[in-house]
């Protein structure tokens, strides 16, 4: 009974290991994805504003740009970055379960509640995918190398040595134990939690602004001591390689996953600028659509009568 509940327990942490990882490397709402796509947009932004700065050095030369179409560009833009960093914050569920998700916080606080089973060994073999014994395998390397040197062939350095060794000093870091005093049942140190934290709460005033102005209708009581009052470009990059860095920490500690930079587009990212969206021909089919849109929009309010007749009925 004893060996199935202990089989039953590595399964279940096993589990919450894999866990971990696919928290990244989701497709669709992993933090890697959420953060490569902050990265590109912040990117694109800030082309955006180049845009508008050499737009404005011609000014007298050229027509003014389109205010309606860079500001829906710009309103879409904080909207996004905002939400972005809200789901890597985001405290509000476990990693598990219908309700679970995908963030920094859900990740560090599933790895904390394992923080007794995670022991050096564990992390080493199970987190990191490498072997415990770095001695060993130094060991068996150098019995292959004189083999190898008697045979007079080349022999390739053993990856699983750097690996294991990178894996150790991982876990030195998160126990506070030095090489010299390692053992196998080492334990994550609870004040590394902390730390973290501390670098998280510092963008959680980004997280309540959007929960009480973009992602609910607060009223103005919920309202107050949020707002993000001359929040600017800087403050995003500010925002964003804070939590790049966070994500990448916790990226290669606990799921194998080094931080990536801005994506490579596969062709011209700037193909089409420098030629006009639009000719002055088509500023008369542009006028009749938005003079087709006002009536359309005028049409779906209900005159008082009318919506009293359908409520009488």
């Amino acid at each position: 009974m004893a060996r199935d509940q202990s089989a039953q327990s590595d399964a279940n942490l096993r589990r919450r290991i894999k866990r971990w990882r696919e928290a990244f490397v989701d497709d669709v709402t992993g933090i890697q994805k959420t953060l490569d796509d902050m990265l590109w947009h912040y990117a694109a932004f800030r082309t955006a504003l180049r845009i508008v700065a050499l737009a404005n050095k011609r000014r007298d030369s050229t027509q003014p740009l389109n205010e309606m179409l860079f500001g829906l560009m710009a309103e879409g833009y904080w909207s996004s970055l905002f939400f972005g960093i809200r789901r890597l914050l985001d405290g509000s569920s476990g990693i598990k379960g219908e309700r679970g998700v995908y963030s920094l916080r859900s990740v560090l606080r599933d790895v904390q509640a394992c923080r007794e089973k995670i022991t050096r060994r564990v992390y080493v073999e199970w987190v990191c995918g490498e072997q415990y014994d770095v001695e060993n395998l130094r060991q068996l390397h150098e019995q292959e190398l004189q083999l190898a040197a008697r045979e007079q062939r080349a022999v390739w350095v053993d990856r699983r040595i750097p690996n294991s060794e990178y894996a150790h000093r991982y876990f030195d870091f998160l126990s506070g134990v030095p090489k010299t005093g390692r053992s196998a049942g080492d334990l994550i140190d609870i004040k590394f939690f902390s730390k973290i934290e501390s670098r998280l709460s510092a963008l959680d005033a980004i997280a309540d602004f959007v929960g009480s102005h973009l992602a609910h209708a607060g009223n103005n009581e919920s309202r107050h001591g949020k707002a993000l009052d001359n929040f600017d470009i800087r403050h995003a990059r500010h925002a964003l390689r804070r939590i790049k860095r966070v994500a990448d920490f916790v990226g290669v500690l606990f799921a194998n996953e080094g931080g990536a930079g801005l994506a490579t587009f596969i062709g011209d990212q700037f193909e089409g600028l420098d030629r006009p969206l639009v000719t002055k021909a088509d500023i008369k089919e542009l006028e009749d659509q938005w003079h087709e849109i006002d009536r359309d929009i005028g049409n779906w309010s209900v005159p008082i009568a009318r919506l009293l007749r359908k409520l009488a009925r």
